[in-house]
């Protein structure tokens, strides 16, 4: 009777062993594959920050090659892959996590839509709305915003403050078609490295 008892003790040890061993490599399979997917969605973005960095720089063909290099490609595409990673990056792994749309034009819809919101906070022309002043000769006075910045390749020459002349609606309508042009170039090019490529790896390797 002792030994049916002891040998019952030691399946029952075995089996409580081998649980927890299956427990832990189950835990460490997760964790694994989270690391790997979040690995992955840092990668996409930095690629579709580059991607988007180039098309801003080309927009302003109009400088030297040099300048379009060194000052909007660099310097404005390590902007751009900082607001990706701020910005950009939560709303990725938001649409990844809830699985809103998950398809080429969620992406772009939600990349441009920021791009163009980004674009309308940036650079409005005035610092409070027109009005009329009673007594004066003008329709309405305007209070100019100084710290404007415009990005509209189509009515500047070169991106920034915007100076001689101030900026005008048509820089700042611009401005918001240009940040969504932007934004939906990195929408959609994270949507190609990400779900196209990266995710069908995952996928591959999960199964």
């Amino acid at each position: 009777m002792s030994g049916v008892t002891a040998r019952l003790e030691a399946g029952a040890t075995r089996w409580k062993i081998e649980t927890e061993r299956a427990g832990y490599r189950r835990k460490l399979y997760s964790f694994n594959g989270m690391s790997t997917e979040g690995s992955v969605l840092l990668k996409s973005m930095l690629k579709a920050s580059l991607v988007a960095s180039a098309v801003f720089a080309i927009a302003w063909f109009r400088v030297p090659p040099a300048t379009m290099v060194l000052r909007y490609f660099i310097f404005y595409g390590i902007l751009i892959a900082i607001l990706s990673m701020l910005v950009g990056l939560p709303i990725a792994a938001l649409i990844e996590r809830t699985r809103v749309g998950r398809r080429w034009w969620s992406y772009l819809t939600f990349a441009a839509s920021t791009g163009a919101l980004l674009g309308a906070l940036s650079s409005h022309p005035t610092l409070e709305r027109c009005r009329s002043v009673a007594g004066s000769g003008e329709q309405e006075t305007c209070i100019e915003n100084p710290f404007a910045i415009t990005f509209s390749p189509w009515t500047r020459s070169q991106p920034g403050f915007a100076e001689n002349p101030s900026i005008q609606w048509s820089d700042y309508i611009g401005t918001i078609a240009f940040g969504a042009v932007v934004g939906g170039v990195l929408g959609m090019s994270f949507w190609f490295f990400y779900r196209w490529r990266a995710r069908s790896a995952i996928d591959a390797n999960d199964s």
